[in-house]
């Protein structure tokens, strides 16, 4: 029996038949459908990655603060530097630079801030510059900041702040300045001329690095709460100088985190 033969034309017409219009246009829109529900996917995934960049950032620099520790007689670096009085020379990520051996540890990838030629420098340590300033008391621990103290007396180290995030467009190596950042700093709450704050950077949270080594991403009015049996800040004397605020600009009640002092 043989079998029936194909016509030419009926082979070209079945070959050479397309999609039609409405078979297009539904591929089109299921690609759309897709793609707009993946594509926020892959943005959080790939901020997800950038925030864990940056923790380990701080979790690196923590492990050379404690070995620069144990080399100085157990006092934490100064912020800004060597001399007796900031600005000095070295500041603390200089100081750290020894141990950790990489500038670019110290740039966290949300920070997009335009340096020039600079490196940059993403992160600063808890230290109170106003009321440094305000005082003229260099050094001397006014409020329970950790930075340039003895790490024997952080008598909380697990819930005091030790570096925090400090974006801007002129934090970078060799600068003895704009290495401190505390809870009143208002770059680090709403970002320097319309650019993002470094408090909210990360999935509108910030990475911070506490006295005991670990890293923590927090809300910054999380680092506000009140800490074991601290005082309110307006129980303080001196007085601050420049109180800090919560996200809603609202006068903080407590250092919470910031501070160590009644903990």
């Amino acid at each position: 029996m043989s079998a029936t033969p194909v016509k030419q034309g009926d082979f070209m017409r079945r070959s050479t038949r397309g999609f039609t219009l409405i078979e297009l246009l539904v591929v089109i829109a299921i690609i759309a459908i897709l793609a707009a529900i993946l594509l926020p996917v892959f943005a959080q995934a790939r901020e997800k990655a950038r925030q864990i960049t940056c923790a380990s950032n701080e979790k690196q620099m923590m492990t050379a603060e404690f070995m620069y520790v144990q080399d100085y007689d157990g006092v934490h670096t100064n912020p800004y530097g060597e001399g007796p009085d900031p600005p000095g020379t070295n500041a603390w990520n200089e100081l750290l630079d020894p141990y950790v051996k990489s500038q670019a540890v110290f740039l966290c990838p949300d920070d997009t801030y335009n340096r020039g030629t600079a490196v940059p420098v993403s992160y600063s340590e808890n230290f109170d510059y106003d009321d440094e300033a305000a005082t003229g008391k260099w050094g001397q621990d006014l409020y329970g900041w950790p930075a340039y103290q003895k790490d024997s007396s952080i008598t909380a180290p697990a819930s005091t702040i030790f570096i925090a995030e400090r974006w801007n467009g002129y934090h970078q190596w060799g600068q003895g300045w704009a290495q401190d950042d505390f809870c009143n700093d208002s770059e680090f709450l709403y970002g320097q001329n319309g650019g993002i704050a470094a408090s909210k950077g990360h999935s509108g949270g910030s990475n911070y690095a506490f006295c005991d080594g670990h890293v923590k991403w927090m809300k910054f009015d999380q680092t506000l709460q009140r800490q074991g049996n601290q005082p309110p800040i307006s129980s303080f004397s001196p007085a601050p100088p420049k109180p800090c605020v919560d996200s809603n600009n609202n006068p903080a009640q407590y250092f919470g985190m910031w501070s160590f002092t009644g903990q």
